[in-house]
């Protein structure tokens, strides 16, 4: 057995390897792309009643035994139970969610998962997750939880998949592969019995378990599955739309600003997932205005939040084109009421836009903003040029495609991978793939999506490397011995049948 250097980090301790004591995390955890649990002391839940603070007078159920091999720890911040030292006095955390007095009687596992929930899966799904946020819609989801058992369970199961990913490179127990498995067993059951008991006072929970249960397909699949739960999301959407049309809204606050969260969140990964599939997106322009009360300040706000950080005016472009230029219809070029979707597109200034964005950013991140958003309208531009007819002509029309891809190359390698925003390059990086015709440029993209793979444990990305190799030979054989032709990629992955998650 390998000796233990005296202090070692707690995975190294579990690993039962030897660790090299690297500050603030160990660089054996990093080379074998592992979660380092560091060296403070972890948390446990024990017999006993607190004595002061806030939770004096309540007493704590003890946990399963923490060596057990069925449980892994993870890091819980110094601030796990207290206010957040520095700003305002009422200002709490992200983690105080976890006092809520119906969370009191769990065991240490299920609150080990709820924690990795608020933490690790919150750090993927938002650019910034920071406990200083006070409207934190992942805390709102925990509080809705309440009320929806199927919310729970969910959460639970999205959690261990989660998990699941991160300590694959290691080794799964058969108890953490089981309880994962029942998590979500439990999960789909628990839906079931909401759906068919389906009305207005249960839509938000609902609603929220589906784009939940989308999360999970991408993390645990490379197909699109996913769609499924968005259609049925969509679905429910409309249902809404409808009883909201014929009656009060009696939603609190909360409730709205947690339907407006997640039907944003279900818009942006219909979007993008059908920009690399055989299926269109579930919604079009006119739903969304009539789902979201100011689908603009909705998106506005999202490309603050979410991951993709994609400019709200981009992605309403992304979102329109299909239905912009229906084959089935004329599309009048640059008239006076509707401008050519590449000049809307052109006029987008991703300085001005980053600039504007700093207001509302928690951190500095103006140089990253401003690349992100000129990939993503370089990478919005060689999307329209597959969705345009081939009859459409107009002056806006860029002449090289490469160009594009060039710029979409050069602007994603200026965002480290440890910064919060190298996963928003996802979509840009993944319609560069899909353009490139040569091997320098393929092999970029390779490196680039790996570098993602690492950071984000989702099979989607660790799928979308084969299925842009398969579709490159594809290509390739269609343009062999063809000078100058090169078929359009969207009809293409369309033809083949497959799909790649690229948000």
């Amino acid at each position: 057995m390998p000796c233990h250097s005296k202090g070692a980090c707690h995975t190294c301790r579990r690993r039962r390897v030897k660790c090299d004591l690297g500050k603030p995390r160990c660089q054996k955890c990093s080379a074998a792309g592992v979660e380092c649990l560091g060296y403070d002391n972890l948390i446990l839940w024990v017999d006993g009643v607190a004595s002061r603070g806030k939770m004096m007078g309540k007493s704590f159920p003890k946990g399963p035994d923490i060596s057990s091999s069925a449980e892994i720890p993870i890091p819980i911040p110094h601030n796990f139970f207290i206010h957040h030292v520095g700003g305002d006095r009422n200002e709490t955390t992200l983690y105080d969610s976890l006092l809520h007095p119906w969370l009191q009687n769990l065991n240490h596992q299920t609150r080990h998962y709820l924690a990795h929930f608020l933490v690790n899966v919150a750090n993927d799904l938002a650019v910034y997750n920071l406990p200083s946020q006070k409207l934190s819609p992942f805390r709102l989801l925990l509080e809705f939880a309440d009320r929806s058992p199927a919310l729970f369970q969910i959460i639970i199961a999205i959690s261990a998949t989660h998990m699941h990913n991160l300590l694959a490179s290691v080794s799964i127990t058969p108890a953490e592969q089981v309880y994962t498995l029942r998590a979500r067993g439990k999960a789909y059951r628990l839906l079931n019995q909401e759906l068919n008991n389906l009305n207005p006072s249960n839509y938000t929970p609902v609603l929220a378990s589906l784009m939940l249960l989308g999360e999970i397909a991408v993390l645990e699949s490379s197909d699109d599955t996913w769609r499924i739960h968005i259609s049925a999301a969509a679905n429910l959407v409309r249902s809404i739309i409808t009883s909201y049309s014929t009656a009060a809204d009696h939603s609190d606050s909360d409730e709205c600003s947690l339907r407006s969260w997640t039907i944003t969140r279900l818009i942006l990964q219909d979007t993008f997932g059908s920009t690399l599939s055989s299926s269109r997106a579930n919604w079009d322009v006119p739903e969304l205005c009539a789902a979201i009360n100011g689908i603009d300040t909705a998106l506005k706000y999202a490309e603050v939040e979410h991951y993709t950080a994609c400019p709200s005016q981009i992605f309403s472009l992304i979102q329109a084109a299909p239905s912009l230029y229906d084959t089935n219809t004329a599309f009048p070029c640059c008239s006076p009421s509707t401008q050519c979707i590449f000049l809307r597109i052109q006029q987008f200034d991703p300085t001005s836009w980053t600039t504007q964005l700093q207001s509302l950013t928690p951190a500095n991140d103006s140089t990253e903003r401003y690349h992100v958003s000129s990939a993503y309208k370089a990478a919005a531009t060689l999307y329209a040029l597959q969705v345009v007819p081939d009859r459409y002509s107009c002056e806006h029309i860029p002449a090289r495609s490469d160009d594009l891809v060039d710029s979409i190359l050069h602007h994603i390698s200026q965002v480290s991978c440890n910064h919060p925003l190298f996963k928003s390059t996802i979509w840009p990086i993944h319609i560069a793939g899909a353009e490139s015709g040569d091997d320098h440029r393929r092999s970029a993209v390779l490196q680039h999506i790996r570098c993602l793979a690492r950071i984000l444990p989702w099979q989607s990305l660790l799928g979308a490397e084969q299925v842009l190799k398969e579709f490159w030979a594809r290509m390739d054989s269609l343009t062999s011995g063809v000078a100058h032709v090169r078929p359009r990629w969207l009809a293409e992955f369309q033809a083949m049948g497959v799909a790649i998650y690229p948000a």
